[in-house]
């Protein structure tokens, strides 16, 4: 099963760097350029809007989340403490989650990783999540639950605005880009602009395998992150991190 996950996955993302070098051969390096352009500015305009407009979706979001958010931080609290569940899968624990971190509030930071990783997150992304968590609670004198809730809608409406911002963003700008219909070859070295626009166009391809490694992120109960490490070039990829640059959750 893994082997095969494995092979799709670097099928998938071999076609995407053969396919964006194959455009770029045909198009040359300018317009190679331009559509890394288009890219950029699209992952800009995403990171931006997202910032902006993704937070009024909490409130809305805020009562899905809160109810599986916080039994889960409830059922991760007593794993940290070690409690085993019944045959049914309850933990028939006296104290609550809130008198265990009362005794020992230096596992708050653990019960706050695994909750994020139970909801499918990447470590670098859970590791993230449970820094902002820690942060919320202390600036704000909120729950650990509380907290975790409330990071956990945050991440979900940035993520769900910027990848819906970045794909109309990037449509858009790619029609209007295309819609010159111009062809623009530098003269008499056709050498270069075949070469360069290969370069051009595998690099293009490692940005949308960078997109898409990412977003893979948020996708750990479908796609774990030991099943892309253990894919090379996935692995490759997510070591460069192309998109340090410009996404910042």
């Amino acid at each position: 099963m893994s082997v095969t996950v494995n092979s799709i996955i670097n099928i998938v993302l071999v076609a995407i760097l053969v396919i964006c070098g194959w455009q770029g051969y045909k198009k040359g390096i300018i317009m190679g350029i331009i559509e890394v352009l288009v890219i950029i500015l699209s992952l800009y305009g995403a990171q931006l809007l997202s910032d902006t407009y993704s937070y009024e979706v909490i409130p809305v979001l805020k009562p899905f989340v809160s109810g599986y958010m916080e039994g889960q931080a409830e059922r991760t609290t007593y794993q940290v403490f070690g409690f085993e569940p019944d045959d049914k899968g309850k933990y028939n624990v006296e104290r609550s989650m809130t008198d265990l971190l009362v005794e020992q509030p230096d596992k708050e930071p653990e019960v706050a990783f695994q909750s994020f990783k139970a909801l499918g997150l990447y470590d670098g992304m859970a590791q993230t999540l449970t820094d902002r968590t820690m942060a919320y609670v202390q600036d704000n004198s909120a729950s650990l639950s509380s907290a975790i809730v409330t990071i956990s809608c945050q991440a979900v409406s940035w993520y769900g605005g910027f990848l819906l911002a970045f794909i109309i963003l990037f449509a858009v700008l790619t029609v209007i880009v295309n819609i010159p219909n111009l062809s623009f070859k530098i003269p008499y070295v056709g050498i270069v602009n075949d070469i360069g626009g290969v370069a051009v166009g595998i690099f293009t391809g490692l940005m949308f395998c960078s997109i898409l490694t990412w977003a893979c992120q948020f996708a750990g109960l479908l796609l774990p992150e030991a099943t892309l490490r253990a894919t090379g070039l996935a692995d490759y990829i997510m070591n460069l991190n192309l998109l340090a640059n410009y996404i910042t959750l």
